[in-house]
């Protein structure tokens, strides 16, 4: 099963290349200060980890800032304790195609908002996440340093070997701060 899901894994990555190669998308950093629209990729499958990117995404929201938040679980069927929200979404495997690709219609609004900024708080290089930054709105996409992410992101910071989510987002919320 392992070996299936790496083949969908690589040709899906070909074919998300294929796709990024042809869309000509305009970076463009703007100072945090002046930053309105935020979005979140996260992978919701750890309660902590969900529990810490809703908490920083309030403190964002307390300075006037619009975020949106959209996890990824790696199930068929969306478990019944995720609830959508007004702000955040979720999606899962059902609403991807055959190669592991978000299915763009089946999304909902996540891939229709205009973000100024896109943060991608996960550590692993799961297609799906990477895929929804690829085909995000955003002005401008941080994440933490994965391997072969300069295609999907404009800047990636690298905690070390720590793969706590806590220290991704203060580096994260520290770099775009100091920018």
């Amino acid at each position: 099963m392992k070996l299936i899901e790496d083949i969908k894994n690589y040709i899906g990555r070909w074919q998300l290349e294929r796709e990024l190669k042809q869309k000509k998308v305009k970076r463009k950093r703007i100072p945090f200060n002046q930053v309105n629209h935020i979005g979140i990729v996260y992978d919701a499958e750890n309660k902590e980890n969900e529990v810490l990117v809703t908490q920083y995404a309030n403190e964002i929201r307390a300075e006037g800032k619009k975020v949106f938040m959209m996890g990824y679980v790696n199930q068929q069927q969306l478990p019944p304790t995720k609830k959508f929200m007004l702000n955040s979404e979720f999606f899962w495997k059902e609403k991807l195609n055959g190669i592991n690709l978000p299915i763009k219609g089946n999304i909902g609004q996540f891939l229709q908002l205009e973000f100024d900024l896109l943060l991608n708080l996960y550590f692993e290089p799961v297609l799906p996440m990477q895929a929804m930054a690829a085909y995000s709105q955003a002005k401008y996409r941080v994440a933490s340093n994965i391997e072969g992410g300069l295609d999907y992101y404009d800047a990636m910071i690298d905690i070390g070997p720590n793969k706590d989510l806590s220290l991704l987002i203060k580096q994260i919320d520290f770099y775009l701060r100091a920018i």
